[in-house]
């Protein structure tokens, strides 16, 4: 009865005994009891967890029942569709209520094992939600889990992505057994490609065959790998495959394993080669607190990477037209060269625990195909602990073409490690590099001192050094900043040339800023000052000697270059092209750019001068630039052929060694611009030229000639006109000639000799410089006015060298005769007595009196005479100056009415006599300044009445005279022939009241006592008679 009715309620009670056990293990859960047998128990719809979101389903679980020596027990557990989910986040899995369950408690003390269970999974399956996304596992097999489990697992996950990484389609096929009660899995995995852009990193088609296998416990095992993968990078590393296989060992908390890699096609930025093999073991305990690895590498046909290789040649092209361009190109090719079919061969050991970590390299060797060996390491030793680095060891460097260095590193007892390198003469042609001794001392705090000498020589940009020598100092702190030559340093070189300069041996001093270093880099960037107190340079530009001088100079980068009170001296120290500038800056922040002010400059073969220059500068792409500048040009000579003249906006380049410049002179007083001057010098060879325009330089109220030269001061003034003209100046060294050509259409001015108008024509100059034409210079003359208009003249002239003016003559047509100057010279510019002669050839009277206009006189006869004209401080003058009738003579004759009415009877009777007077001979004779009065005489001889005139008794008697008249006429020069109208016409003569001279009772307006002076124009030219 009672065995019925525990039958009868077998599932009651089987329910009751499920309930209970999973409320042990603390599992909430639902399911459905389908049948309780004696052979079978079957519940279906297992559902573990929150049924919203289960943890475990299973569609049917299966239970037999197994008879062990007559006693029921439990038998093979069957799980139909059983399908599990977790989540794994920040590397911890998770199957939500099962956990307590699937993982060991960390405080029990009991062995972890698989469970005696004997179990058949039918189409079991999982999901695992990760960060990187979901992963879907497979399960079929059957057997005890303690021996004899056997079946295939496959997990899948189309696509991952995790911090900046994604990956294609990832894949495992296994088969899972277990034996002796250790779990083993073997099969490929699979990964299609994977990438991480942020870090450059990238593979595709890996594989890893697996072969693992734990042990019964659980908490170790083993394992067997079997690696390849194509196209792996890493930043600037990378490979074309990667191959291999190792054993792994994890028990009691230790790894160990043991590999064999090979990469094909492996490098990075530095160095490629065509294979790398590295076989090794690695260590591990304490949960890879402490790690060991020690590998041997082997690796064939090394060749610089990309970046080595572009680096040279960037550096190369960068720093063509210097010596480090041609070393750099030089160590390009030779590395190239002898590194094909190099082998490398080295042993590593690298350590890490809680102290810091290790790199050591017993030795490693680089060697050619020819057997000689390009590098080699030995006892190299780097330490990574907080701070900078700590290294020891040796190194050498050799090959065919190769730089040769020898370094030694050390690390004391006081814990610092010293650096000692040392290179040999390394030379590519002319070019060369030395390092006699540099050392690197690292101190406690990781801080790197160095100290040591750089020995350079060969070409720069534009020039060459020879045997310069570089003392170096400073310190690399541990955080990276780096500082150079924190006190004075003092730089010296055999022979430094810049183009066609060349400087002798010299010491250079330079000094940093006040507690400062003169280099700096840290995470601000690069930055350099430095200064000296002056500098003193000596050399050659090209074949003249030069010498510079300067008084404080600093420099800062970025920032400005200032100089002060600098002074180059060029050629012989007897005759030095000079250049002095007071101040100078430059802006270093980019391009190369700045000011100057208060410079003057004298080229020894050039007589002129720049003083006051001033402007702005810039260097770039090798050309030197002034613009915006300003000067003042005077001449060199004590005394000054021109006047100091300024020039605004001039501009010069300096490109390849030749100076081009190019301004507009002005006449300073009136602003007025004076032509335009085009230089081109030539440093090299000395060798230059000056290109001058006179495009219309114009004379008038606002400039004079004068302006432009005082030497032309008494020669020539008030004159009005434009002038045009070009003119060239060449040097070369010491010799210089100058030409030109100037010209005008008309020029009108005061003369000494009288007013000129209208000067026109061009003047050849074989020496412009120093005012020397050519012979013969002819000039047309519109008319000129020595006291008597002539007219369309021409005047023959040359300027010879100390301003030597030679007129070799002018000719007018002058009263149907004619009008000369006569040959004269004079030095322009000179406080001297200067003579001029005019002579008059064939001067008809009639014509006189016509041009006079006299018309109630009629004359006739033909002169001939001089007009000696002399100027000096005092003045102009007429000295002796003479005009003489030609025979047979003539007739002066009065042929209007008397003017005069209050003549008395014997005054007519006489002015009717006169009235005609036939002369054999006359002579003319003029004396007095010519802003003066002239003293004029008038010599008649051979007087008898002529046609007109009354004849009486009287006029009869006196013919059978010897008569000679003298008439004597003193009046300012240009008055004079007015006064010879004056004596017939009163319409002529103004009235001597009006001008206040007497009353108008005609009495004297001289005061009382007022004596008039007398002044005796006639001598006596007869005896006294009775």
């Amino acid at each position: 009865m009672a065995l019925g009715s525990a039958w009868i309620a077998r599932e009651d009670i089987a329910d009751n005994i499920v309930q209970s056990e999973l409320s042990a293990l603390g599992l909430p859960a639902t399911y459905d009891i389908v049948q309780i047998g004696p052979d079978e128990q079957i519940v279906r719809n297992v559902v573990i967890g929150d049924p919203a979101h289960p943890d475990l389903t299973i569609a049917e679980v299966r239970v037999a029942t197994r008879l062990t020596f007559g006693l029921p027990g439990l038998g093979r557990i069957t799980l139909v569709r059983p399908r599990l989910y977790g989540r794994m986040k920040n590397g911890s899995v998770s199957f939500g209520s099962l956990d307590k369950v699937l993982f060991a408690d960390p405080q029990s003390t009991e062995p972890t094992q698989l469970p005696d269970l004997d179990l058949a999974v039918k189409d079991g399956g999982a999901l695992l939600v990760t960060d990187a996304g979901r992963v879907g596992v497979s399960l079929e097999g059957e057997g005890t889990l303690r021996g004899g489990f056997e079946g295939e697992l496959a997990a899948k996950a189309p696509a991952l992505a995790y911090a900046g990484c994604t990956s294609g389609p990832l894949s495992l096929y296994g088969k899972l057994s277990v034996a002796a009660g250790r779990p083993r899995l073997k099969g490929p995995l699979r990964l299609e490609d994977f990438a991480c852009e942020g870090q450059g990193a990238s593979l595709a088609k890996a594989a890893l065959d697996l072969d693992l296998e734990l042990d019964d416990t659980l908490d170790g095992g083993r394992a067997s790998l079997d690696l390849s993968a194509q196209r792996l990078r890493m930043a600037d590393a990378g490979a074309a495959a990667l191959e291999g296989s190792a054993q792994v060992t994890y028990r009691g908390d230790s790894l160990n394993a043991r590999y064999d890699l090979a990469a094909r096609d492996p490098g990075g930025a530095p160095l490629h080669l065509s294979r790398l093999e590295l076989s090794g073991t690695a260590r591990a305990s304490a949960g890879f607190d402490t790690l060991s690895l020690e590998t041997d590498l082997s690796g064939e046909n090394l060749r610089p990477g990309s970046g080595l290789a572009s680096a040279l040649q960037d550096l190369a092209r960068t720093t063509q037209g210097s010596l480090v361009a041609g070393l750099a190109d030089q160590i390009r090719v030779n590395l190239a060269r002898e590194l094909r079919g190099s082998t490398l061969e080295a042993r590593l050991i690298a350590r890490s625990n809680a102290r810091g970590r290790s790199v050591v390299v017993p030795q490693a060797r680089v060697r050619a195909r020819s057997g000689e060996s390009l590098l080699e390491l030995s006892r190299m030793q780097m330490l990574l602990a907080d701070g900078a680095p700590r290294v020891s060891g040796n190194f050498v460097t050799s090959g065919r073409g190769l730089p040769r260095l020898n370094g030694r590193m050390e690390t004391r007892d006081s814990g610092e490690t010293a650096f000692h390198v040392q290179m040999a003469d390394y030379r590519a042609g002319e070019d060369h590099v030395a390092i006699p001794e540099m050392v690197l001392r690292q101190r406690g705090n990781g801080d790197l001192d160095v100290a040591g000498e750089v020995r350079l020589g060969g070409a720069l940009p534009g020039g060459s050094v020879r045997n310069l020598r570089v003392p170096v100092s400073g310190r690399w702190k541990g955080n990276g900043d780096l500082a150079l030559w924190s006190s004075c340093t003092t730089v010296t070189f055999d022979a430094l040339t810049m183009a066609n300069l060349t400087l002798d041996a010299n010491r250079l001093s330079l000094c940093p800023p006040k507690g400062r270093a003169m280099a700096r880099y840290d995470s601000g960037g690069f930055a350099f000052a430095a200064g000296t107190p002056a500098l003193e340079l000596s050399g050659h530009l090209g074949e003249s000697e030069v010498r510079l001088a300067t008084g404080p100079v600093g420099l800062a980068y970025p920032g400005t270059l200032a100089a002060r009170d600098i002074a180059v001296a060029l050629g012989p120290e007897t005759a030095p092209s000079r250049f002095a500038i007071a101040n100078l800056t430059a802006d270093l922040a980019g391009d190369v750019a700045g000011t100057f002010e208060n410079a003057d400059v004298a080229l020894a073969a050039v007589p002129l001068d720049l003083h006051e220059v001033a402007g702005n500068w810039s260097y770039a792409g090798g050309v030197l630039r002034l613009d915006d500048s300003q000067f003042v040009l005077v001449d060199r000579q004590k005394d000054a052929r021109f006047e100091p003249m300024v020039a605004r906006g001039a501009s010069l380049e300096l490109a390849d060694n030749v100076i081009s410049a190019s301004a507009r002179l002005r006449e300073p007083q009136s602003d007025r611009a004076v032509g335009r001057v085009d230089i081109v010098h030539d440093l090299g060879t000395l060798r230059g030229h000056a290109d001058l325009a006179v495009d219309g330089l114009t004379f008038g109220d606002n400039l004079q000639p004068e302006q432009l030269s005082t030497n032309l001061r008494g020669l020539v003034s008030l004159v009005e006109g434009t002038v045009t003209g070009t003119g060239r100046i060449d040097w070369r060294g010491d010799a210089v000639t100058s030409r030109g050509r100037f010209a005008s259409e008309g020029l009108d001015f005061a003369a000494p000799f009288g007013p000129v108008e209208g000067l026109s024509g061009e003047v050849v100059f074989n020496d412009l410089l120093g005012m020397v034409t050519a012979p013969d210079q002819r000039l047309a003359v519109a008319s000129i006015n020595p006291g008597i208009e002539v007219t369309d003249g021409t005047i023959s002239f040359e300027m010879q060298p100390d301003y030597r003016l030679v007129v070799n003559g002018a000719k007018w047509p002058f009263m149907d005769g004619e009008l000369t100057l006569a040959p004269t010279t004079m030095t322009v510019g000179a406080l001297e007595t200067r003579r001029y002669t005019l002579n008059v050839k064939g001067l008809n009277a009639a014509s006189l009196v016509r041009h006079m206009e006299l018309d109630n006189i009629s004359a006739s006869g033909v002169f001939d005479g001089q007009l000696p004209i002399v100027y000096d401080q005092n003045g102009a003058r007429i000295e002796n100056g003479s005009l003489v009738a030609r025979e047979p003579g003539g007739n002066v004759a009065y042929v209007g009415a008397l003017s005069y009415e209050d003549l008395s009877t014997m005054g007519n009777f006489a002015f009717d006599a006169l009235k005609s007077i036939d002369y054999k001979t006359m002579e003319v004779t003029l004396n007095g300044s010519l802003s003066g009065e002239i003293i004029t005489q008038l010599r008649f001889t051979g007087i008898s009445q002529g046609t007109g005139a009354t004849r009486n008794f009287l006029t009869r008697q006196i013919a059978k005279l010897p008569v000679r008249f003298i008439v004597n006429i003193q009046a300012p020069f240009f008055q004079l022939f007015g006064n010879m109208r004056s004596l017939y016409d009163s319409n002529y003569v103004v009235d001597p009241r009006e001008l206040g001279l007497v009353a108008k009772d005609g009495k004297s307006q001289a005061g009382e006592g007022a004596v008039a002076p007398f002044i005796s124009i006639q001598p006596p030219v007869s005896e006294d008679t009775p």
